[in-house]
């Protein structure tokens, strides 16, 4: 989970509180001190800790709970609110205009994880705005192209020219992708240092290009020193946007994200992993619901939707049609979204408290199972008993036990799927599905 040492210790707080009976000074001052002992050790500036604290206490005293509710209930929503505000709120919108090549630009420090960032954001934008292009400018490192390469497939584009004039490369990368008309083009620079005069000033001859978005890359692991990366980098180019990487086990990931608010950058994303759609949108309220433990609904949902889009899959389900092929199909679609684990810190209710044995390496066992049925068993799995069962666990390597859940799996699902005829109902049934795994 991201900052999953910052969401347990917070959790703990908030589990502390909701079970006293009565809520007075010392029960605010216990809770302040944990919320405090939290922040710290996420590396949130010590300053920034204190005001929260305060106001924390202060709220938490003098406010009457709304009706319905209790004092408990208030001090975890203004702990909310305050985590939100110190994260900025509201999250920032990515300019986007329908008719022209949108030019976004990368800009960070060596080994920010800018490179892999861009592979990762080329995708995204992929799946919801259509052409995308990049274009490898990082003229000091000429395996990048490759490494990006790798990363996107052969679906992505990637434009790139023998120069070391990085300006040249970007206009003409520029220029080409205009004429194919696609949405976006993000540019790759080289990775450069704060600290080094040399490196910073070729940042001015960048802004010939006029892109659109300027997107500074941020290491999340470096923590309050991400204050000082992104003022260093606004006075250079026009920074529109911050994407934070490597939160996934960030110690001071906290500390960061708190630091990147404060330096006025708004967030665009976060980095929570090393697969190519490990990229998240930040959103301030909902991220620090998945801290709480309140989980992310909205995010979860796009997550499987966008998952089984270009499935017809879900035009079966909704006509109550769901065999064994369409099981198979499922277990695949859903392995997009993402691991298990992290579908799971998503859930109200959950947010990585409870570890469930479902994994990739199950869903893969699954698949070779069916895989290892005939086509007559796939479409009328009522055949499937007796010796047949023997004979598809010795097909699939795995145990007549694995088959027998595989198959009670399956028709507790089609149990539910026959239960609702409309199409709205059909799409509930498949949110909860995608989110019971």
């Amino acid at each position: 989970m991201v900052l999953e040492k910052l969401g347990s210790s917070l959790r703990n707080a908030v589990s502390k509180i909701m079970g006293k009976s009565v809520i007075d000074e010392a029960a605010v001052n216990e809770f302040v001190r944990e919320v405090q002992r939290s922040l710290i050790e996420a590396d949130v500036d010590v300053k920034l800790v204190l005001e929260i604290s305060r106001r924390i206490k202060e709220r938490a005293l003098k406010e009457s709970p709304p009706p319905g509710f209790s004092r408990r209930d208030l001090a975890v929503k203004i702990l909310y609110e305050e985590l939100t505000n110190l994260l900025g709120r509201k999250p920032a919108e990515i300019p986007m205009e329908s008719k022209k090549t949108n030019v976004i630009m990368m800009v960070g420090i060596e080994g920010s994880g800018k490179t892999t960032t861009v592979a990762k954001l080329a995708f995204w934008l992929s799946k919801r705005f259509g052409k995308v292009g990049i274009i490898s400018a990082d003229v000091m490192r000429p395996a990048s192209k490759l490494q990006i390469e790798q990363l996107v497939g052969p679906d992505i584009p990637v434009f790139s020219k023998e120069s070391r004039d990085p300006v040249e490369i970007m206009r003409e990368g520029i220029e080409f992708f205009k004429r194919e008309r696609y949405n976006f083009v993000i540019i790759d620079t080289a990775g450069r240092h704060k600290d080094e005069s040399s490196l910073m000033s070729e940042l001015d001859a960048y802004r010939e290009i006029g892109p659109d978005l300027v997107i500074l890359t941020i290491d999340g692991t470096i923590g309050q020193a991400a204050y000082a990366q992104a003022r260093a980098f606004a006075e250079k180019v026009p920074v529109g946007g911050v994407i934070v990487t490597k939160l996934d086990g960030a110690a001071k990931g906290g500390g960061a994200l708190s630091a990147v608010a404060a330096s006025g950058a708004p967030i665009l994303f976060i980095g929570t992993g090393e697969r190519i759609d490990d990229l998240e949108r930040f959103d301030p309220e909902r991220f620090v619901s998945r801290l709480l433990g309140g989980g992310d609904i909205i995010e979860l949902a796009m997550r499987i939707e966008e998952a089984f889009k270009e499935s017809r899959l879900m035009e079966r389900m909704s006509k109550g049609k769901f065999d064994l092929e369409d099981f198979r199909e499922y277990i695949q679609q859903l392995g997009k979204a993402g691991p298990m684990e992290k579908l799971l810190e998503m859930v109200p209710g959950i947010g990585g408290r409870v570890q469930l044995d479902v994994n990739s390496g199950e869903m893969d066992r699954w698949i070779a199972i069916i895989n290892s049925m005939t086509p007559e068993e796939r479409r009328d799995p009522s055949l499937i008993r007796g010796s047949r069962i023997e004979r598809i666990a010795r097909g699939s390597g795995v145990t007549a036990k694995e088959v027998r859940k595989l198959l009670k799996s399956y028709h507790q699902a089609k149990k539910l799927i026959e239960s609702m005829s409309s199409e709205s109902k059909a799409r509930r049934l498949f949110r909860r599905m995608g989110i019971g795994g």
